[in-house]
């Protein structure tokens, strides 16, 4: 068994990078007091490269004390997917564990101290961790068992709740979740002001809402499809982008979540990670992770897209799928110039952008 201590000096943010990436692990499991964007936003790269090669993600976070973001946890659910838990005490009990565990079959190394899932817990504040890895000793097979039987204890506590996008939008309404949009809530300098003139008042009871009231939402059109340019396809470049005309979200901006479940990026525009599986030439390339993103330096909405840009010919045409039931999921399928599918979808492409691209919502 070999232990090391980690502080600012040797962040742990960058040794839990290091184990994402590594190849040895199946398996992160992580329980921090709180989570924000900065801290999730850092591990993104290796998050997905852990995820990319047959990686599992389970998270808890603790939502006490109004410090964890609506962001992080939107994100959150980009890796965790349905292992995403939150937990809260309404009393003055406070979630408050930092752990990080990698694995496969069983616990292999841990990272346990003061470290929370944010930016300034990971890579900048004075912090004290301890990272452990763990042989077939006795002391630590029974250090394996009490972190374990731990993990499940946390998992199965009452106040444990296995959390969707609906659950955290909830968890944003009722003010347990800070918006880092907004610099200070509402709440925070109420905290802090005294001696204001505010009472609660008794609840009163509202008459009943007429049923007629109640409106069914419009169905919307869930797919976007657009021709591809020589800048959307190319074996080589670096950067695997494909350029959506900002028309297009202009035209339809709830399609893309726009701006709702968008974060700001250390750089300041808009972006937003999610999943998608993509179909090309019959192979499905499955849970693969996407960033959708408004580049405001050249005022260009753009999908990061590796196998798009990799495996596609200009004049091909780009399907984008949505599932309204599922934000963060799509589907998206390459269709080739001359195939039934391309011919057949070819005339939906109503609206030009130039001589070689056209898109459409259908």
């Amino acid at each position: 068994m070999e232990l090391n201590f980690f502080t600012n000096l040797n962040p742990i943010g960058n040794e839990i990078t290091k184990a994402l990436r590594s190849k040895k692990y199946k398996s992160f499991k992580m329980a921090a007091a709180y989570a924000k964007n900065s801290g999730v936003g850092r591990l993104y790269d290796d998050l997905t490269y852990f995820a990319n090669q047959g990686g599992q993600t389970e998270a808890i976070v603790g939502i006490d004390q109004t410090i964890t973001s609506y962001q992080a946890l939107v994100n959150l659910t980009t890796f965790a997917k349905s292992n995403l838990y939150i937990h809260h005490d309404k009393g003055a009990v406070t979630f408050h564990p930092k752990i990080y565990l990698f694995g496969n079959e069983r616990v292999e190394k841990v990272f346990v101290g003061s470290s929370n899932l944010t930016a300034g817990g990971l890579f900048i504040n004075f912090e004290a961790n301890i990272g452990i890895d763990l042989d077939n000793s006795d002391n630590a097979n029974a250090f394996r068992k009490n972190i374990t039987d731990y993990w499940q204890f946390l998992i199965s506590d009452n106040n444990t709740k296995l959390a969707d996008l609906q659950f955290v939008t909830r968890l944003l309404e009722s003010g347990n979740l800070i918006d880092e949009n907004k610099k200070r809530s509402f709440r925070e300098i109420i905290g802090e002001v005294s001696n204001l003139p505010f009472t609660a008042r008794k609840t009163i009871k509202l008459p009943s809402v007429n049923n007629q009231l109640n409106v069914s939402p419009p169905i919307f059109n869930s797919n976007f499809a657009m021709i591809l340019s020589g800048f959307d396809v190319s074996a080589k470049s670096l950067d695997p982008i494909q350029l959506i005309p900002t028309s297009a979200l202009k035209d339809f901006p709830l399609f893309w979540n726009f701006p709702a479940f968008y974060t700001e990026s250390e750089k300041g525009y808009p972006q937003l990670y999610a999943i998608a599986n993509i179909l090309i030439d019959g192979k499905t390339f499955a849970n693969q992770h996407i960033r959708i993103y408004y580049y405001d330096n050249k005022k260009e909405f753009r999908v990061q897209c590796e196998a798009i840009k990799r495996n596609g010919n200009q004049g091909d045409i780009m399907i984008v799928r949505k599932d309204e039931n599922k934000p963060l999921e799509f589907k998206i399928e390459l269709l080739r110039t001359g195939s039934f599918e391309h011919t057949n979808t070819l005339p939906l492409l109503t609206k030009k952008v130039s001589s070689l691209k056209r898109y459409g919502y259908c």
